[in-house]
């Protein structure tokens, strides 16, 4: 018995002396206080160290930026210059002269269009010509007064119908009806869809083609709650698509919206964005960039000289005999690779730009804190 226990003795007490270096919480312990100490106050570099982290500085400033709102966007249709093609009056199609993808010109005909409403009227309209008071009365007759009257009502009866100038001279210099109603482009662009076919009847009202400008297209944007003071109505916006990469397409936010998206916490704007290539299509997905009017004022640094260290953003001040001092500071925007400083730093520090990583390293040299 009494050996038993003195085995038990020697066991307890073996143990109790590995326990330290098993534990690691001792060497933890230290490992962090290690990091604590040499992530702050300062570091020094031998200069060739410095020479090889190719060490350069520059001086935190106040620079005047236009900073920019990102947004994703959906290039859409130009709703200013897209037109549907409808008949004013029923009628029957007879000819169609252009087709969905083609080009057209404004005046251009697009379809031919018969129609009993409008031969009537022409009908009637040769007629009153044909009863033109005779040459022997006055001009100021009360005949060829209400001759004249008619003859104008009737003519604005066929130009709502869709008449032109050239269908109304012809019709009154050779008196002859004009046997289909030339159904012509409103304006030039590219017919987009198309729905008539010969021999289809057509009612007033009826889409027959529509029409779009592609030269100018909107961009549907969502812009975020917190970048609404930054951006106003006529700033500048560049769009990219992936279609092709690394080329920009100019635009104008043109509008922004009044009212907010609950869900998404966004406002519905919109750009207007140059298409004189053709390039952009209806239905792409784009990148927006909008562009503040105004410049903005800021002390800011080079983007290369913030680092993290432990959760804390960070520069690095160079001093005297190859010393670098870490200081924290709180950062704001990040504007055309320079990043808004807004406490930590006054303007005129000189802080790390390019090498900066290097010292953050040998700051944290034998620790595996700290990261990018």
């Amino acid at each position: 018995m009494k050996k038993t226990i003195g085995i038990l003795m020697i066991l307890t007490g073996f143990s109790l002396f590995l326990y330290p270096a098993c534990s690691g919480r001792p060497e933890e312990s230290r490992e962090a206080q290690s990091v604590e100490k040499g992530t702050q106050g300062k570091v020094i570099l031998t200069a060739d160290a410095a020479k090889t982290a190719g060490i350069k500085t520059e001086i935190a400033k106040l620079r005047a930026f236009y900073p920019a709102v990102k947004a994703s966007g959906t290039v859409a249709l130009n709703q200013k210059k897209y037109v549907k093609v409808t008949p004013r009056v029923p009628g029957r199609i007879e000819k169609v002269c252009a087709f969905e993808g083609d080009h057209v010109r404004a005046g251009q005909d697009l379809f031919w269009l018969w129609s009993p409403d409008v031969m009537a009227v022409q009908a009637e309209y040769l007629q009153i010509l044909a009863r033109a008071p005779s040459a022997g009365k006055s001009a100021t007759s009360d005949d060829e007064k209400l001759h004249e009257s008619l003859l104008g009502s009737t003519e604005t009866r066929l130009r709502l119908m869709g008449f032109g100038a050239a269908d109304l001279a012809s019709l009154r210099t050779n008196r002859l009806a004009l046997p289909v109603l030339v159904i012509r482009a409103p304006i030039s662009g590219t017919i987009v869809e198309a729905e008539a076919a010969v021999g289809a009847a057509a009612e007033i009202g009826t889409c027959l083609c529509a029409i779009a400008d592609l030269t100018s297209l909107w961009v549907q944007v969502n812009i975020f709650e917190v970048d609404l003071a930054s951006i106003a109505v006529g700033a500048k916006a560049e769009l990219t698509v992936a279609a092709y990469p690394g080329e920009i397409f100019q635009g104008t936010l043109t509008l922004v919206g009044s009212l907010m998206d609950e869900a998404t916490r966004t406002v519905k704007s919109r750009v207007e964005a140059a298409n004189a290539a053709g390039k952009l299509k209806p239905g792409m997905f784009g990148e927006v960039r909008i562009i503040a009017k105004d410049p903005v004022t800021m002390l800011s640094v080079p983007e290369q000289a913030v680092r993290t260290i432990a959760g804390k953003t960070v520069v690095f001040l160079p001093g005297t005999g190859g010393t670098f001092e870490r200081r924290d500071v709180r950062k704001g925007r990040t504007v055309e690779g320079f990043i808004e400083v807004l406490e930590g730093l006054k303007e005129g520090d000189r802080v790390v730009t390019d090498g900066s990583f290097d010292v953050k390293a040998e700051m944290l040299k034998g620790t595996l804190e700290g990261e990018k």
